[in-house]
């Protein structure tokens, strides 16, 4: 087996395990010991105790699943190396380099959702043309690789809106409402995004719009919710790790606005979400 090739498989399953540990070690340490004297019933403290439990339960589930894929992987190419065939080994690593890239994506995700999370999130208020910043977004859009591309439209009014609000993190909240529509709103074929401006509240309304298959009412309550999916086994499949809408109400809280949806089933979906003007 040539050098690169064992860097590459043990610096990916070396940061992997790394991650996974901490993850567990973080579980351990908060844990709270057992009463004595009964130990079989102990009393959660309240709601949030029991949020937290569940946070970091579904973030070692969304862990598990990439750190052994690649240890599987990565296991069979340093035992069967020599007899597996060029193609063959590949494979494998395309399959250890897309659960990396999976894993790095969950963690950066929960490094952003952590710092927006925190009592003072830190915000880079900046004024800008909101529409013109949405317009870059669309340009990016376009350059995508997916096929078919859904057809965008841009709704913006003739002059420019100006806001103070932080363009990147405004940037991610897009993004992630977009990407949400492509994992899934299946039948996808138009995004429309629409400006507007509330001069009454001196507010500028964001509206991003699918015409996908809609969200159930049920599940629409759970929506932004961490790591809640629609279709688990679809988003996990193409590359979601659940926690984009969660991270796109947390920046929008932290800009005083709110986030919500409006759908019926076959009928799409429309996220709205209402930010400070000038």
């Amino acid at each position: 087996m040539s050098l690169p090739i064992w860097l590459f498989v043990l610096m990916l399953i070396g940061s992997s395990y790394a991650i996974y540990v901490s993850i567990k070690a973080f579980i351990t340490k908060k844990k709270e010991s057992w009463p004595k004297h009964f130990p079989q019933k102990r009393e959660l403290k309240d709601k949030d105790e029991q949020s937290r439990r569940d946070f970091v339960a579904n973030v070692s589930h969304e862990l598990r699943t990439p750190v052994s894929i690649i240890k599987g992987f990565a296991d069979s190419l340093i035992e069967d190396y020599e007899v597996l065939k060029d193609e063959k080994r590949k494979q494998f690593l395309a399959k250890i380099q897309k659960n990396a890239k999976r894993l790095n994506t969950l963690v950066e995700d929960l490094l952003a959702l952590a710092k927006l999370e925190k009592p003072q999130t830190t915000l880079s208020i900046e004024l800008f043309d909101l529409c013109k910043l949405v317009r870059n977004i669309e340009e990016e859009f376009l350059l995508r690789k997916e096929t078919p591309l859904p057809k965008f439209v841009l709704k913006c009014p003739n002059s420019p809106v100006f806001t103070r609000a932080d363009p990147v993190k405004l940037v991610s909240v897009f993004e992630n409402l977009i990407d949400n529509a492509m994992l899934h709103a299946e039948g996808l074929s138009y995004l429309m995004i629409c400006i507007k401006e509330d001069t009454k509240k001196k507010q500028i309304i964001c509206e991003v719009e699918d015409d996908g298959i809609g969200i159930s009412q049920e599940d629409q309550e759970m929506l932004f919710e961490r790591f809640y999916r629609v279709e688990k086994g679809r988003s996990r499949m193409r590359g979601g790790t659940g926690l984009g809408l969660s991270i796109a109400r947390e920046i929008i809280k932290a800009h005083n606005g709110e986030i919500s949806i409006q759908s019926k089933t076959d009928q799409g979906a429309v996220f709205s979400f209402q930010i400070p003007k000038s």
